[in-house]
């Protein structure tokens, strides 16, 4: 009888030590919040989710749609408490669908510098009045002695016409604004005044459109930021412009080698840009060339692992569908929420993968616009990131 009881004690032990595992488990997997559509959670079988009672409730109005934020107590096997969720109830968004190539066109908030250089001054030593001044690479000029800097030329031409007269510069690096001055030099190779920079005013490219949102006029493509290439920096911008775009030509990808698309811009302008993030291009739809087909739009709680289609333009021509597998659902945040693999062979036979120019490519799932195409896995160009379209309608709604 005694070593029945030890038995029965030891296997106790183990059964409590396994369910505080699982409860740590899901203590510490389960996301702290949830955005659902019918207040279904996206829970196992072993735990169970039911509403606090008393819990506050916050009702927002005036966003595109109601939403109301409602605290739910997990629990493991309806009994061992497991952590307090909030979950957001809000009614389904319906979107137009992307999917074409569309030109992308930036104007720099001021100008960004993208290198400074030494010269021979006029007195036949080396000068090099920006570094001097402390102007760094990845520096925004946004004003020379008060005026606001419109572009390169306005500061090429104040630099010439300086005579050597010290300038005061308005700068932003890392978020913060400062002044330094600025003293032109006389080169001894031409004799005009220089102030050893290297600037940039505005960019031009190809990408894909994610979606519209036909009833508040906006619009979202790429699902990442638009980066400067030789700062490595996220292009801050004054203005900018999506207009339409034809496929020229499609370099396919290769392990190690990234493929892309390459196009050209069209007369017709789509919209304007208000914003380039981290997490995609944002702006006002001002045309559409034909009417749209709406798909209601995923939360992120909804997208799974398992089939999808992915809309992209590879081709001079439509649009089309390709099948795909959404291979991984990572976290809520950022531009990387899903890992997905090309597993069509038509599009694997047209581009290899995923190439430069396909990011924000929409992603189908269940009939629901799902995310987008972010980034590609340089080794093995059928796999790459996504992003929730829940995230980027979210960034858009605070347009």
């Amino acid at each position: 009888m005694r070593n029945f009881w030890k038995k029965m004690s030891a296997a106790a032990v183990v059964l409590c030590a396994a369910l505080f595992a699982l409860a740590w488990w899901g203590a510490h997997t389960l996301p702290d919040s949830f955005t659902t559509v019918d207040g279904s959670l996206p829970l196992n079988g072993i735990f169970t989710a039911g509403r606090r009672t008393n819990a506050h409730v916050a009702f927002s109005s005036g966003a595109p749609e109601e939403t109301s934020d409602m605290a739910y107590d997990v629990k493991l096997f309806r009994v061992i408490p497991v952590k307090t969720v909030n979950v957001q109830l809000r009614e389904r968004r319906y979107l137009a669908v992307g999917g074409e190539l569309v030109g992308v066109k930036l104007k720099t908030k001021g100008v960004l510098v993208v290198g400074t250089e030494a010269f021979t001054g006029a007195d036949g030593k080396s000068a090099s009045p920006a570094a001097a001044a402390g102007i760094k690479k990845g520096d925004t000029l946004l004003m020379l002695n008060g005026t606001q800097i419109a572009g390169n030329d306005m500061l090429i031409s104040a630099i010439e016409k300086s005579e050597g007269a010290p300038l005061s510069v308005t700068l932003e690096r890392n978020g913060e604004i400062r002044t330094v001055t600025l003293t032109p030099q006389k080169t001894s190779a031409t004799g005009a005044y220089k102030g050893g920079l290297w600037v940039r005013d505005s960019t031009v490219g190809v990408g894909t459109l994610t979606f519209c949102d036909i009833e508040n006029g906006q619009l979202a493509a790429l699902g990442h930021g638009i980066y400067d290439t030789d700062t490595a920096g996220l292009l801050k911008i004054s203005q900018g412009d999506i207009c339409t775009a034809t496929v020229s030509s499609v370099k396919k990808g290769a392990a190690g080698a990234p493929g892309e698309i390459t196009g050209t811009l069209g007369p017709n302008t789509l919209g304007s840009i208000t914003e380039n993030a981290e997490d995609g291009i944002y702006g006002e739809l001002s045309y559409m060339e034909t009417a749209p087909e709406l798909y209601p739009v995923a939360t992120a709680s909804e997208v799974h692992t398992g089939p999808a289609q992915l809309i992209c333009t590879v081709t001079d021509g439509e649009k089309q569908t390709y099948d795909i597998e959404i291979t991984k659902v990572n976290g809520p945040e950022g531009e990387k929420n899903m890992t997905v693999k090309i597993t069509d062979r038509t599009l694997l036979s047209l581009t290899g993968g995923i190439v430069q120019g396909m990011s924000g490519s929409p992603i189908l799932q269940d009939g629901m616009l799902a995310g987008a195409v972010t980034h590609v896995f340089v080794n093995d160009p059928r796999c790459g990131y996504a992003i929730f379209a829940q995230n980027m309608l979210e960034h858009s709604d605070r347009q």
